[in-house]
This record gives structure tokens, sequence and C-alpha cells, in this order.
């Protein structure tokens, strides 16, 4: 869990439709997918937060890898099935913050799930924790709501 308070912050839902390579032999969504979905739905909440994810040079401006994650299912997507992937900031540390995803099927929910990611800078070859900035803990702490289509 990230060091520091709960929050409910920003909101970022993307729209999309299940893919027949994210399906198994069952014709189910094959677990991982749903981690794509998740990652999916923090870069869409990062790009709507703070707009581009890129700097000039083409190198990421905001590495957040994953520290911690999990997820539930509770009932199984099929081929062509459009889904809403629902991701929220809920907490903010002072290097870390965790997201937390619904994924859903009209009003049906699925899955859901988290994940913890930590701000990271290179430090002499190693990689280390940065603190995060002060316009990054704004926009996730704003409770903003945005939305976005992924093509499928």
């Amino acid at each position: 869990m990230p060091d520091g308070e709960p929050v409910r912050g920003r909101t970022h839902v993307t729209r999309t439709r299940v893919r027949f390579g994210d399906t198994d032999a069952a014709g189910i969504v094959f677990y991982p997918t749903f981690y794509v979905w998740f990652d999916v739905g923090t870069t869409g909440l990062l790009r709507a937060a703070v707009g581009e994810l890129l700097d000039d040079d083409g190198t990421m401006r905001w590495a957040v890898p994953i520290v911690d994650s999990g997820a539930r299912f509770s009932a199984p997507l099929r081929f062509d099935e459009p889904i809403a992937i629902r991701s929220t900031v809920t907490s903010l540390g002072r290097t870390s913050f965790r997201v937390e995803h619904v994924v859903t099927r009209d009003e049906t929910e699925v899955a859901r799930g988290f994940e913890v990611r930590v701000l990271i800078r290179h430090d002499g070859g190693r990689l280390a924790p940065a603190e995060l900035p002060r316009e990054l803990r704004d926009a996730f702490g704003d409770g903003t709501a945005t939305s976005d289509e992924v093509l499928a």
C-alpha cells in the first residue's frame, strides 16, 4: 500500500471490446488480460491527468512501475462484449499511488483489481523511488472524472 493517505481521486473510464485474442480455449477472457486492461486504464488516467506521456526525446515522462497488484473475478467475459474499465486513484503517498479498477459489462461487475505504482528515477545505474511532483499529486487528487474509448 502506498505510504500515504486515502483519497477519492481522479477517475478515468476506458471503454473497449473483448478481442478474440483476449479469450482462451473455453471462449472466455484469459485472466492475465485483466491486468493488461488495468494497465490500459492507468495509462488513460495518467494521460487524462497530466497530458503527454513521452518527453520530446521519446522517453517516458513518468516511469511508474507496479510494485503490488491483485484482482478478483466475478463473471466471465466473451469475445466482442463491450466493457468499461473504471480506474480510480484511491491513495497518494510520497513516492507511490494506488489505482483501483472495476471492469464492467453493461451494469454487471466482472472483475475488480488494484495496482500500486511507484515513481522512479535512475540513480547511478540503479532505480530509486522519486517523490511524486506537485503536478501529479494535484492532478491525481482532484476528483475529476474523464473517459475515452480504445479501438478494438
